[in-house]
């Protein structure tokens, strides 16, 4: 196995912010939490070690020594760093594989004692993509206040992000879109 085989996605995360800027793990979790968590998380408990992974692997480094009353150490992305995550940028995606538990608990809401449960699951999903298309809403309005698709020379000053709000906002609305009619359809 190859050292880049063995690199998980949230790794490859990593050294996508760490190609942005020199920054602290903290800083990738804020970060993490700010752009892509409705897509893809990174918990406290994957990241340090993924730090630690990629440095003994070379692909990031350590900037000087750690600083601030948390002792937070600033990392970069090497050479052989920003080479590998250009090769995994080209490289084919894995399958797209959806882990929802909402879903998977209305899939099982009939097995539940309370007739009225499946019922609930359903408007908590509803009531649950609705946060989530507001919280979309929210991001995408701050990126584009205007709500209109950008000029492609616009598009590239913005970048792939804008594109990617645009995804989960578009993912959002189809999924409130299909609860709506369930939802309309279980009333009737």
């Amino acid at each position: 196995m190859t050292e880049e085989a063995s690199l998980t996605p949230t790794a490859w995360a990593i050294m996508g912010f760490l190609s942005l800027a020199p920054q602290s793990g903290y800083d990738i979790l804020r970060q993490a939490k700010e752009t892509i968590t409705d897509f893809w998380g990174i918990s406290p408990g994957q990241l340090y070690p993924q730090l630690q992974t990629l440095a003994n692997k070379g692909f990031i480094r350590p900037i000087g020594e750690a600083q601030g009353p948390h002792a937070r150490q600033r990392w970069e992305i090497t050479e052989n760093g920003r080479q590998a995550l250009q090769r995994w940028l080209k490289a084919p995606s894995a399958p797209l594989r959806i882990r929802d538990e909402r879903l998977v608990k209305l899939f099982f809401s009939s097995r539940a004692e309370e007739p009225e449960h499946p019922h609930n699951a359903l408007h908590a999903l509803k009531a649950e993509r609705q946060r989530l298309l507001t919280h979309i809403d929210s991001a995408l309005g701050t990126l584009l206040p205007e709500k209109e698709l950008p000029t492609p020379s616009e598009a590239a000053k913005l970048g792939a992000p804008e594109l990617v709000i645009r995804y989960g906002a578009h993912a959002a609305r189809t999924a409130e879109h299909w609860v709506k009619r369930v939802v309309g359809k279980e009333q009737a």
